[in-house]
């Protein structure tokens, strides 16, 4: 599955992020890397969704969560 496809209050881990370089890089830096436990908050339908890392709040576009592989944590 992937992070579009999450409901809020979702617990996840990241799988991979299938990306591009520069993308992924970035994403990485902010916590969003394989192995990451993440919380979806917000889910805002078609246009994304806004995920907790730690204490961090993100809001990531529809297209890079369709490009994040997540599976259910716990």
């Amino acid at each position: 599955m992937n992070l579009a496809t999450c409901t809020q209050r979702a617990l996840v881990r990241i799988l991979d992020v299938g990306l591009d370089g520069h993308v992924r890089l970035r994403l990485s830096e902010l916590g969003l890397r394989p192995g990451a436990l993440v919380e979806v908050t917000h889910d805002v339908r078609s246009q994304g969704r806004v995920v907790a890392v730690g204490a961090e709040r993100f809001a990531l576009d529809h297209r890079t969560c369709s490009g994040i592989q997540v599976e259910v944590a716990g």
